[in-house]
Parts: structure tokens; C-alpha cells; sequence
């Protein structure tokens, strides 16, 4: 009946602990931060093509993109689209993107509004003008990541709307 562990045996299990510690250290590292963060960019990627899907439905049906409408200027953080049936506006504002219906003279609010809620996304578009009208829009964007204290572009992607308007 052996009630103890010989001295060969505690050497063994103190030399081999170390490696054992480090490779679950790697599997913790990914299961408790790596995994969740991938989660979130594909989550918030998944978010950005959703809009990015609508704004091209839009701007297929677009009768034209307008510099301004109803008060509402176009710029880096503004995007109008004239529909058959109204005015579109989509609006960068505190990491979301807002699109509203517009009226003549105001926003429509309530079920005319959408919002898509892209924290770390960096969207800028720039409107191409001929003769004055817009006929397309490009978009470039990218997903800020925090990775070891540096910031990292991931999942970057450009696009190019046409109106069909010339």
C-alpha cells in the first residue's frame, strides 16, 4: 500500500506543468476573447451588407440623387436618393446609420425610420456628379479592430452604386 508520491514523480509533474500551463493558456486566450471578438465583426459586418443592401435597392430606383432636399444638404455624413415615391435620406450619425423618409418640408418619423447600429464601422461615400446630377455614389468601408492596442482595418470593401440615370 503505497500512500505517497515518490520524489521522481513531483519532478516530473513540476517540469511538465509549465508546457501544460501554456498551451491551455493559448486554447483559454482563444475561447474566451478571440472567438467572441470574430463573433462580433461578423456580426457587425453581417449589419453593414443588410444596409448596404437596402441603400442599393434605393439607388436602383433612384430618379435621381439631389444635392438637397427639404433643408437637408448632402455631404460626407448626408446621402439623399429621389424615389418614384419620396425622398430618401441616409445619415451617419454616432456610429449608426439612419434612413429616413423625407416629406417636403421635414423627416417622417416612426415606421419610416430604420437604423443600423455599426459602432466600430468606418463609411464614406462621395456622390459622382455630370452636369450637376448625381448619377452614382461610391462607398468605401472598413470595421475598426482593437487588436494588442493598435487599431486594424478589417473586412474592407468598396462599392459603386449607378443610378441609371445619365
Amino acid at each position: 500500500m503505497r500512500k505517497a508520491f515518490t520524489l521522481v514523480e513531483l519532478l516530473i509533474v513540476i517540469t511538465t506543468l509549465p508546457f501544460v500551463a501554456i498551451v491551455l493558456d493559448r486554447l483559454l486566450l482563444a475561447l474566451l476573447i478571440d472567438i467572441p471578438r470574430s463573433s462580433q465583426l461578423v456580426q457587425e459586418n453581417t449589419t453593414l451588407l443588410n444596409m448596404l443592401q437596402q441603400m442599393q435597392q434605393d439607388i436602383d430606383r433612384a430618379k435621381q440623387l439631389p444635392s438637397s432636399f427639404a433643408g437637408q444638404t448632402a455631404s460626407d455624413k448626408l446621402f439623399l436618393i429621389e424615389l418614384p415615391d419620396g425622398t430618401v435620406c441616409y445619415q451617419l450619425e454616432n456610429g449608426c446609420v439612419l434612413r429616413w423618409q423625407l416629406t417636403d418640408t421635414q423627416r417622417l418619423d416612426g415606421q419610416h425610420a430604420t437604423v443600423w447600429s455599426l459602432p466600430n464601422t468606418v463609411i464614406q461615400w462621395q456622390l459622382w456628379r455630370k452636369n450637376d446630377k448625381g448619377y452614382a455614389v461610391e462607398i468605401e468601408t472598413y470595421i475598426k479592430h482593437k487588436l494588442r492596442k493598435k487599431w486594424q482595418k478589417k473586412m474592407p470593401g468598396s462599392y459603386l452604386y449607378f443610378t441609371g440615370v445619365f
